[in-house]
Parts: structure tokens; sequence; C-alpha cells
């Protein structure tokens, strides 16, 4: 009696793991291009910097952002031309550039101790299906060649403010950086 009930209950049941499957693969696929797009779009124009107000937890621009960090986003679109983006590098702090793909994936991060005594970062971001083709940057250094794996995306400055007294002179710093489409 009880096997001829699991029985009939068996193609309800394999169909109802079917669907779970479904949905989960789906979301997998789809939910981080469709957070990323939301994001974007709520940033401003692309290939533009774009330097948010400090965050509390009232006003944040980014994810799980920390209040002691300034950030300035630039949502890109690298389907036209490559993309170079330059800032110069707070002396004393913590300082990063991050590049993200149109999927919340992080390839690409450098920070303060990585450039050493470079107090000017210049990187070009081309799509992955560009060639590399690097020409020495208007302040005359060279850039460093990143290849996105997406045409979208975003590029995330974060600066540590380590002295309330020097919020000022940090936040002057990080509106020098720069984001601009090449060509």
């Amino acid at each position: 009696m009880l096997m001829r009930a699991l029985l009939r209950l068996l193609p309800w049941l394999l169909g109802a793991l079917a669907v779970a499957v479904a949905v989960h693969l789906a979301s997998v696929a789809c939910l981080p291009q469709l957070v990323m797009e939301r994001a974007m779009a709520r940033m401003g124009a692309v290939n533009a910097i774009h330097h948010g107000p400090r965050a509390t937890a009232e006003r944040h621009g980014v994810v799980r952002p920390s209040p002691d960090l300034l950030y300035s986003v630039c949502p890109y679109d690298l389907s036209k031309a490559a993309l170079f983006v330059g800032a110069p590098v707070p002396r004393d702090t913590y300082w990063s550039v991050s590049l993200f793909d149109d999927s919340t994936n992080n390839f690409y991060t450098l920070n303060d101790r990585e450039v050493g005594n470079d107090r000017e970062v210049a990187l070009v971001l081309v799509d992955k299906h560009s060639p590399l083709v690097v020409r020495v940057g208007t302040d005359g250094a060279k850039p460093r060649a990143v290849s996105s794996p997406t045409t979208h995306g975003l590029v995330v400055f974060r600066t540590l403010v380590n002295d309330e007294r020097r919020l000022g002179e940090l936040d002057a710093i990080r509106r020098q950086a720069r984001c601009r489409p090449l060509g």
C-alpha cells in the first residue's frame, strides 16, 4: 500500500525536483547580471566617474559600504572604445581601485602597497576581444593594460579616511581620479 502511494507520488516529486533545479540554475546564471544592471543604472552616466557622499546607514551607493571609506565609481561600457582610468594615490592611507565585470566578479584590484612609490595610477581597460594597444598616457606614465572579461562593468575606487582631520585632503585627492573613453 505504501509502495503504491510512493510510486504514484514519484512523478510529482521528480517534477518538483526538476523545477527546483531549473529555478536554481536560472537564478545563479541571471541574478548577478540583473543586480549589476540595477546598480549601474543608479550610478549615473557610463564612462564617467561619480564621487559618492560618505556612506552612512541611510545613504550608501555600494553594497555593504564602510563609513571609513570614500567611494568613487565609474560604470563602464567598452563597446565603442577602451577606457582610461587614472588616479592619484594618497600617501599614508589605504587606497585601491577594483574592476568588476557585469556579473559582479572582481577581475582586477590594485592597492596603495602594490603601486610602491608611484603616486599616480594609470590603467587602460579594454574589452577581451580587443587587441591590447597601450600608448603613453597624457601624464607621461605608461598605463597598465587590463582586459575586461565583459563589455560592461564597474570601476570602484576606495580611499580610507584614517584620520578625520584628513577628510578634506583625501576627498580632494580622490576627486582628481579620471575615467574616460580613449580615442
